[in-house]
């Protein structure tokens, strides 16, 4: 391999290890470019939970054509060559003719490629977990060196694709923290030398985390009940593990002491029922006790706040993140 594909291999293989996906992608597309040739080239894994592949780039493909390489191109009979032989290959490396194949006369060739260039990528442990495509307007466009960079490069690629690998997220996580990131369609995802966060699976969890993904805000800390005690939570938008334009969420946690400030339990739900907007009687409605004892409850948490309102109480607990993100 000549120097200067070696030193496109380490930046296409530095770049492939980018959290971000989507960047990444287009990142090696734009690196391979004065090796490859491509007139187009797009970037695909496969999503073993919903059966599909997903374009994590594509440049000059049309929407239709990137589809079609996905699915229909991996589950056609004149495609398979390439995934057995797990080698990169052009359309003249495939047995026949491979331009009078149904993926070339409907696909390819009237989007105005003659020639192309197409990689299977396979984990280490040999599972499938996506494709890379090039596509020229002319022919022989793609020559042996190009097929022997893409090959070594395989492996890396392979690697950013495999969406069953444990998800790094690009934040600074806490050491000894529990972390899940949850993506928009609520699929939850393992974060890398982290064992499972436990809030996403109490049942109130699920309400807060549709309110907090349709919100301006990119961030919340709180605290959140869970059959093991009270947990520090912090939540924080960022981007999709498959690259889509939607925000997943990481949530982050660890055991808290104990509830803040010395409340006691009541005193603490006391608290989150003010920050809602209640007042003393609504309050002594919900909890079925009389008024008198919802302000014994209010007078101790300002005591213990050490805040002279209800106001002061409730802007101190927003501030410090210490309200419960479920309520």
């Amino acid at each position: 391999m000549k120097p200067s594909h070696t030193r496109i291999l380490a930046e296409a293989a530095y770049a492939a290890g980018a959290r971000d996906r989507h960047e990444a992608a287009m990142t090696v597309l734009r690196l391979l470019e004065p090796v490859t040739h491509h007139d187009a080239g797009a970037l695909l894994l496969w999503d073993p939970m919903d059966h599909a592949h997903r374009a994590l780039a594509a440049v000059t493909y049309g929407n239709e054509t990137v589809a079609a390489l996905g699915d229909r191109y991996a589950a056609s009979a004149e495609n398979r060559p390439v995934r057995e032989r797990h080698l990169p290959m052009r359309i003249d490396d495939m047995p026949g003719d491979y331009r009078v194949s149904p993926m070339y006369r409907e696909v390819l060739g009237p989007a105005g490629f003659e020639d192309g260039m197409t990689a299977c990528l396979f984990s280490d442990s040999g599972v499938y977990t996506g494709m890379l495509h090039f596509s020229a307007a002319a022919r022989g466009a793609f020559r042996d060196d190009a097929a022997e960079l893409l090959k070594a490069l395989a492996p890396a690629l392979a690697r950013m694709c495999d969406v069953a690998r444990r998800q790094t997220t690009g934040c600074a996580i806490p050491s000894g923290a529990n972390a899940t990131l949850i993506d928009h369609t609520g699929r939850a995802w393992a974060v890398e030398s982290c064992a499972p966060a436990l809030a996403p699976t109490q049942p109130d969890f699920n309400g807060f985390l549709h309110r907090f993904m349709a919100s301006p805000q990119v961030a919340a800390t709180g605290l959140q009940a869970s059959s093991e005690g009270w947990l520090t939570l912090q939540v924080l938008k960022v981007a999709d593990p498959l690259g889509r334009p939607e925000p997943a969420v990481l949530v982050q946690e660890l055991p808290a002491a104990g509830l803040p400030h010395s409340l006691s339990p009541r005193e603490y739900d006391i608290l989150n029922g003010m920050a809602v907007g209640f007042s003393n009687q609504q309050l002594a409605s919900q909890r079925d006790v009389s008024l008198r004892t919802v302000t014994t409850h209010v007078e101790r948490i300002l005591h213990k706040m050490g805040q002279p309102s209800r106001a002061g109480a409730v802007a101190s607990a927003l501030r410090d993140g210490i309200l419960r993100l479920d309520r």
